[in-house]
Parts: structure tokens; sequence; C-alpha cells
């Protein structure tokens, strides 16, 4: 290789590292999400609110980030899906569909991965993330995750 070719690759490498790392904002790498991919691990993970945590504003936004390729609402592609927010709800039945429920249960049908909840009383709540299929089925196995934190 010579060096001209070699300091682009430096420099993408170096481009590579910074996006993938494990900055402050916990987001996972590329890769933990290829490598849970390829062990066939579907897996959600809730970025924010972090569990425990004191927030002291009413609107709560809740950022998510799953292995499963996220797609619009509709979307039948095998292995896809998208995101649901249930906001202190219950989960229901699993083999149905995900019903929606303003201010409670929140489908995600523009691939969006992050999502506000509005005016959130005071106290402690929970909120699970669940990813479902075009037609809003969960996958199964589950793909969900959950996380508990206060509003003061």
């Amino acid at each position: 290789m010579t060096t001209r070719n070699t300091l682009p690759l430096l420099l993408v490498l170096s481009l590579a590292a910074a996006c993938g790392g494990s900055g402050d904002d916990a987001t996972p790498s590329d890769d933990a999400a290829d490598s849970a991919s390829a062990a066939g691990q579907r897996t959600v993970t809730i970025i924010n609110p972090v569990e425990g945590q004191v927030i002291e504003d009413p609107d709560v936004p809740v950022w998510v980030r799953s292995t499963v390729p996220i797609v619009p609402a509709g979307d039948m592609t095998p292995g896809t899906g998208h995101h649901h927010l249930y906001l202190d709800a219950d989960l229901g039945d699993m083999t149905a569909p995900i019903p929606s429920v303003p201010g409670s249960i929140v489908h995600m049908g523009n691939a969006a991965q992050e999502y506000v909840f509005e005016n959130v009383a005071s106290g402690p709540h929970r909120v699970i993330a669940v990813v479902a299929d075009g037609a809003h089925v969960p996958l199964q196995p589950l793909v969900a995750d959950t996380v508990w934190f206060v509003v003061e």
C-alpha cells in the first residue's frame, strides 16, 4: 500500500471508530448490534431515560435502539419491525396487534427511534419498548426492554 492510499484509509478508520464508540450517549455501537444480529439475538434498548433516572421536566424524551432493522409500519419485510412504547401500561396479548392508546401506548410507525411523552405526572413511572412487525404484532420471541424512572 502506498503512502498516498494509507492516509485516506486511516482517516476513514478514525472516523468510523469515533462514530461507533462508547461515548456518554450510551448508544450501542454498530459492532455490538452486528454481533447480536449475527448471533441471532434481536434486542431493543431504551437509551433514555436510564434506569432510576430522576427527571425534572414533565416532558420525557425516550430514545430506543434495536438490533432489528427498523422500518415504517406497514412494511412486512421479514426480520424488520418498528418501535412501540408503553408508559405505565401493561403488555397485553403479545400475539395480537398492539393497540394505540394516546399518552400511554405509542406506535412509532414512522420508523422513529425517539419520542417525547408530554406532561408526565410527578412520581415513579415505567416505560416499556416493544418491537413489532409492520402489522403491529410483537416480534417473537419478544423483543422488549423496560426502564423505571421518576419525574419530579
